[in-house]
């Protein structure tokens, strides 16, 4: 409607003083008569249009001001004007793909602030002036005088002599990009990268305490294996030479205590090769089993040793859960080897396995009135080798290797296992398994 607005004003502008000096001269005016009506027409002209071109420059202004405080939403008007209109559709639509950038970058910049806040690791970035200008949450976790907003140099933040020196030494030996630091009983592996065109440092610690418990506990089984392979065949070998040299009435009872050792090393390696197999490449043979007679076995073969520390064992099944889907080889492993855990720990009383439901879970306690396990070893029960009290483990042909059998099996079912223990009132182990339909292996 206001088409070639800019084309009429600029007309007007011409024509209209033209038109006041024709009209004043063929009305025989005055000169100055003449010159006063055309001025004034003129300057009439020129207001309309710049007002028009002040409201455009207002309007895209206004667009300015929001866009520079990240509002992309506004849009600039239509004035009427065509190469105004146009240039104005123009800005529109690189406004549009603005905010489609903006809002990628911003999604993608939430994305990788969460993936970093995420990890374990410490990280955070300097520029050249060694002001701290980013951080993740592990690095403030570890460094709680750090105010992201304040942009703090790292000396004001950073107090481990150990890691200011190696900040320090960077700028002079810029070659040495890892080293390993130790932080609050916490071992790191320090490294950096350097950003030259964006002038940033990125620095990293690296948690590698599951590495070095890791390695810890390869030289303890290391150890804990040559320790109890070398003492069943010292004895071998020390009854071995005694029977060479001995009367020949003895070698009776020197080849029992040789069967006795050769057993246990035996029951050892056995032991040795179950816990591999569950550890690399074991699959579970699921069954859906009675549970009374899947007990009444377990009883039945536990019976002697039960009976020869004249114990009483206790099997109290919930009826709501008489069938249960798991390995029934594998359970059977568990069960055995929880009680003979207790049976070396027990010299009166009972030891008990009971049952419950708990929503689609299936609870089985195993407790005993044994000496129990002190607090300190509780943590570390299920390690490999790892006995509470030695004397008894050896002195009933245990290897070390029971529990930490017992705690992968379980895991392959995809349950849980826990201990609670006081000591002289005795240990009980609570064991967590997944109720399951066997056609599909849901839970139910």
């Amino acid at each position: 409607m206001r088409k070639n607005h800019l084309s009429t004003l600029l007309l007007i502008a011409v024509l209209l003083p033209l038109l006041s000096v024709g009209l004043c001269l063929i009305l025989k005016a005055s000169l100055g008569l003449t010159i006063l009506v055309a001025a004034a027409v003129s300057l009439l002209a020129i207001w309309f249009l710049c007002s028009s071109f002040r409201k455009i420059k207002d309007s895209w202004i206004n667009i300015a001001r929001t866009v520079v405080h990240g509002d992309y939403s506004q849009r600039l008007q239509e004035f009427g004007i065509k190469e105004v209109d146009a240039l104005a559709n123009e800005f529109n639509q690189m406004l549009e793909r603005l905010k489609e950038v903006i809002t990628h970058l911003t999604i993608h910049r939430q994305e990788l602030r969460l993936l970093l806040n995420s990890i374990e690791d410490v990280l955070w970035a300097q520029d050249d002036e060694g002001r701290i200008i980013w951080a993740n949450e592990p690095f403030q976790n570890l460094f709680p005088a750090y105010n992201p907003a304040q942009k703090p140099h790292y000396q004001e933040i950073i107090r481990h002599p150990e890691l200011l020196a190696y900040l320090e030494n960077r700028k002079t030996s810029p070659d040495k990009k890892i080293e390993e630091i130790t932080i609050q009983n916490h071992s790191y592996i320090l490294s950096y990268s350097l950003n030259q065109e964006a002038k940033r440092n990125i620095f990293i610690l690296n948690n590698i305490d599951a590495i070095r418990q890791t390695e810890q506990m390869k030289k303890d089984f290391i150890v804990n294996l040559a320790h109890e392979l070398r003492t069943p065949m010292t004895a071998i070998q020390g009854f071995a030479e005694a029977m060479l040299t001995s009367p020949e009435q003895d070698n009776t009872r020197y080849l029992k205590i040789i069967l006795n050792h050769s057993q246990r090393l035996n029951h050892l390696i056995g032991d040795l090769e179950q816990l591999i197999q569950l550890e690399s490449t074991a699959q579970l043979e699921l069954q859906d089993i009675n549970l009374s007679t899947f007990f009444d076995n377990i009883k039945l073969i536990l019976e002697p040793e039960i009976q020869e520390k004249e114990l009483n064992l206790e099997i109290e099944l919930d009826p709501a859960i008489p069938r249960l889907v798991c390995d029934p080889f594998r359970l059977e492993q568990v069960f055995i080897n929880l009680v003979q855990n207790s049976l070396r720990y027990t010299d009166k009383g009972t030891i008990s396995i009971k049952s419950r439901k708990e929503g689609n879970k299936v609870i089985f306690e195993v407790s005993d009135t044994g000496t129990g396990i002190a607090p300190e070893h509780l943590d570390r029960i299920f390690e490999r080798f790892y006995v509470a009290d030695p004397s008894r483990t050896r002195s009933r042909n245990g290897t070390g290797l029971g529990l930490a059998i017992v705690k992968h099996i379980i895991l392959l079912h995809h349950g849980d296992i826990t201990v609670s223990s006081k000591l002289g009132e005795g240990t009980t182990f609570k064991l967590t398994l997944p109720q399951k339909t066997l056609e599909s292996g849901n839970e139910v």
